[in-house]
């Protein structure tokens, strides 16, 4: 299966950020976010399918509540995303 994470600065951040994806009929999971993806310790982000993701990046853009890293996760590998 594979998906992007969408980093966000806060749990309330993530929230935020869920609340426009729902707005856009893009579910998401919120997860914990390892150190190792936020630099600064734990962190929290949105889990979003691989077929919804330019929607979701765009949704997110428009309303000014955008992701602080994109990873692409496939196969157990996680790369970063340029976006």
């Amino acid at each position: 299966m594979s998906f992007y994470l969408f980093l966000a600065r806060s749990i309330t951040h993530a929230q935020e950020m869920a609340k426009v994806l729902e707005q856009s009929g893009i579910y998401t999971k919120v997860r914990r976010a390892g150190s190792d993806m936020t630099e600064r310790g734990c962190g929290y982000s949105l889990e979003i399918s691989q077929t919804r993701f330019l929607q979701a990046l765009d949704a997110l853009k428009e309303s000014g509540k955008r992701p602080v890293k994109v990873f692409f996760v496939s196969g157990g590998k996680r790369q970063e995303v340029a976006v």
